[in-house]
């Protein structure tokens, strides 16, 4: 295992780590979802911004950092923000806690955490209710019996938010369908215009951002900047600081893309972590690694398969995958 520097905080992993790019995936649990969703609404009603989150999840020490999931970091963001800056009272979020375990709520007992009903004097958001419209997925951690110490204090700040009247129960519902809504096909979509039609593809390399727009794409206030592979170049993205990611296009990002490995080596090592994913690029082609930031998001919009002349879009976009849209792989063969 590579020696940490000790200047370095823990959430730079630029270079520093090894190890294989562990590339299991789940689809996100409702918990994940919604700390996502309130994430981004506050940062949307301007309670604090991209780079104050990241403080607060920079400064943890290497091992907390390294041992809290993904979603529980925003958590404790966020949650430290609004105490942070008096939106919520810390000893109001120590009751509200204190409350949940009490009424048992911090257990996990047949349905998911979150899934609990129950009446108090709180405006619960209830979207998640087992019903014919809105059919509960377990969580992929429902094995567990008692809520870990973030999922609970997730749960309090979302119950004093809905309280406050600062968030809605509606809002939530939207933001968490909205970023349902993203995904690869998005991106598919842009990748085969600029297959098709070469101004197209151009307008996508000088200004992506209004490219996207052509087609109904909003990139939610970042830039966007579009990656066209070639027979001499590969482009391959990462963001070794955090999870900067295209969202507004594709959607959330997969959990290796956020791994330690995967942000450490694909800066030192990015040929072996092509190899991991089973690509191996021609004798001779440049690669090129692009890391990723809050302001500038990368789209890889790799190059068009051989045999496919003649194709509609429809079965063009059946080639174009995530992964080739990040440039671990290139687009599928036909």
């Amino acid at each position: 295992m590579t020696t940490l520097p000790q200047d370095h905080p823990p959430h730079d992993a630029g270079g520093r780590f090894d190890g294989p790019v562990m590339r299991e995936e789940h689809e996100a649990a409702h918990w994940e979802k919604e700390a996502d969703a309130i994430r981004m609404l506050l940062a949307g009603h301007r309670l604090f911004t991209t780079d104050e989150s990241r403080r607060m999840q920079e400064q943890l020490d290497s091992a907390t950092y390294w041992a809290m999931p993904y979603y529980e970091r925003w958590i404790l963001a966020f949650s430290s923000l609004l105490i942070e800056k008096g939106t919520l009272p810390e000893a109001a979020l120590l009751a509200e806690e204190a409350r949940l375990r009490a009424e048992g709520l911090d257990r996990v007992e047949g349905a998911p955490a979150g899934h609990h009903h129950h009446h108090d004097d709180h405006d619960h958001d209830h979207d998640h209710d087992h019903d014919e419209d809105h059919p509960y997925q377990e969580d992929h951690d429902a094995a567990e019996t008692v809520l870990s110490p973030l999922r609970l204090r997730g749960m309090a700040v979302r119950n004093l938010l809905l309280a406050k009247g600062i968030l809605t129960p509606g809002e939530i519902r939207e933001e968490i369908a909205r970023m349902d809504a993203r995904g690869p096909h998005n991106g598919a979509a842009l990748v085969v215009r600029a297959w098709t039609d070469p101004d197209f593809a151009r307008r996508l390399a000088e200004d992506a951002v209004a490219a996207a727009a052509e087609l109904g794409l909003d990139s939610a206030g970042t830039k966007l900047a579009a990656l066209f592979n070639t027979a001499q170049r590969h482009h391959l993205v990462v963001c070794t600081l955090c999870s900067c990611y295209p969202r507004s296009i594709l959607g959330r990002p997969p959990a290796w893309y956020k791994s330690r490995a995967y942000r450490a080596r694909a800066v030192r090592d990015p040929r072996g972590i092509l190899a991991e994913f089973g690509t191996t690029l021609p004798e001779g082609t440049e690669l090129r690694v692009h890391d990723s930031n809050a302001e500038l998001r990368y789209l890889v919009v790799p190059a068009r398969p051989a045999g496919t002349e003649g194709w509609d879009p429809a079965r063009l976009a059946t080639l174009v995958t995530r992964d080739s849209m990040i440039g671990v792989t290139p687009a599928a063969s036909p």
